[in-house]
């Protein structure tokens, strides 16, 4: 029995959340690795909030990706 294409285009969502988790963890949280170290709470705080911004836009993303037709 062959999956149907929803199942597939979750599959795809699913695979491509992780990747850019993956990404902001990395980019986002070595950033903030980093701010920490400093001690500047300033610094810490700005930091968070890149990554936060970080997070909402992918989730913007992935929800216009989510309502577009496949093959658009």
């Amino acid at each position: 029995m062959a999956p149907n294409a929803s199942a597939i285009e979750e599959s795809r969502l699913e695979l491509w959340a992780c990747d850019k988790a993956q990404e902001i963890m990395l980019r986002e949280g070595f950033r903030l690795i980093r701010s920490a170290r400093s001690g500047s709470n300033i610094e810490i705080r700005e930091t968070s909030l890149m990554m936060a911004r970080a997070i909402a836009a992918s989730l913007v993303e992935a929800s216009f990706a989510r309502q577009q037709p496949a093959g658009e």
